[in-house]
């Protein structure tokens, strides 16, 4: 045989040899594809069906509280409290998935918001210099330097701007209200694990809206008034924490009125107009219901050895005539501040 077409034969096999190689690659490139798209449709869907699940589980605590409402107001005992049974976490299935839905009671928490510009905003400013005092914040922080940031930060007249527009970036303090705690990190005395420990006792509400006596911790309550003190402000909200959870110990452990409040033993003495000669006290500032309430969801879906998982905040509004509405949702929360972080009065 010429040696020509032995060449020849041999440019065949090599050919082949190539092509098959070729096509092997392609084979395994595809089957790599086509497992990752597969797992990312597999996860793209997970995720959707947790989104769906987080809304769901969100309407079973709007519908949970607004029963709540509907029941108080019926009975003619509209009150909130922290022995009651939307305060206790509650864990459940659907869908095949593990829901997890725990409230908590915002109007029982310090208001940012109290130190916006009007009579009582350095009142307001001092109370939470005093909170800030007790919860140890690290000894960078000044509890002085961060009130009275705050109180500046929201006052469209302070020169707050002129010491953030000289940072980099610059820019300027917003002169409006809060419409998140974390905006607190915009301050310059505050920095991340300053605001780690002080988010679980503040919120940012509406001005007006009254703290409720009922859901409120005693570093809150105790920063209201000098003389007031810790102890004493311990004795008063463990008034209505006595007992466990449920229906049949909420009208013993309660305050029912502001006027019960009034009348505390630890309390008559500091609001008697003859002795509150700072006018500390007043008695709108106070309240025994809430309308405003955080709803933490996590939701966890399990399919073979994946696993996906969701956590949603839900801050809803529930009024008294029976409207219940979301005034927005954050899905950046952990699973610490679902479970143990922010949640500073339990059941």
């Amino acid at each position: 045989m010429p040696l020509y077409a032995n060449r020849q034969k041999g440019l065949a096999l090599i050919t082949v040899l190539f092509i098959f190689a070729l096509v092997s690659l392609l084979a395994v490139s595809m089957q790599k594809r086509q497992v990752m798209s597969m797992a990312q449709a597999s996860a793209t869907f997970n995720r959707t069906q947790a989104m769906l699940l987080a809304v769901s589980a969100e309407d079973v605590a709007k519908a949970f509280l607004k029963l709540d409402g509907k029941r108080d107001k019926d009975e003619g005992q509209e009150w909130d409290g922290a022995v009651e049974l939307w305060n206790n976490p509650v864990t459940m299935e659907l869908s095949g998935a593990e829901v997890f839905i725990n409230i908590r009671d915002l109007q029982g928490l310090f208001n940012l918001n109290s130190l916006s510009p009007g009579d009582n905003a350095d009142a307001a400013r001092q109370r939470f210099e005093r909170l800030l005092n007790n919860l140890s914040l690290p000894a960078s922080a000044s509890p002085t330097d961060i009130a009275l940031q705050t109180k500046e930060w929201l006052d469209t007249d302070s020169s707050a701007s002129n010491t953030y527009q000289n940072l980099t970036p610059s820019y300027s303090a917003s002169g409006m209200a809060f419409s998140h705690p974390s905006e607190l990190l915009l301050l310059e005395g505050v920095d991340r694990e300053t605001y780690l420990l002080i988010e679980p006792y503040v919120t940012a509400l509406p001005k007006t809206a009254a703290l409720n006596i009922n859901t409120t911790h005693e570093h809150i309550l105790q920063a209201w008034d000098l003389k007031l003190t810790l102890e004493e402000a311990k004795t008063v909200v463990e008034k209505a924490r006595a007992g466990s959870c449920g229906l049949k110990v909420r009208n013993d452990n309660i305050f029912q009125s502001t006027n019960d409040f009034w009348a505390h033993d630890n309390i008559k003495e500091l609001v008697d107009p003859a002795k509150d000669k700072n006018k500390q006290w007043h008695q709108e500032d106070f309240d025994v219901y809430s309308q405003y309430f955080s709803v933490f969801i996590m939701i966890k879906i399990n399919e073979n050895s994946d696993s996906t998982q969701l956590i949603l905040e839900s801050i809803i509004k529930r009024e008294k005539d029976d409207f219940i509405g979301v005034v927005y949702r954050d899905f950046s929360r952990k699973i610490e501040d679902i479970t143990t972080r922010l949640k500073i009065i339990n059941c």
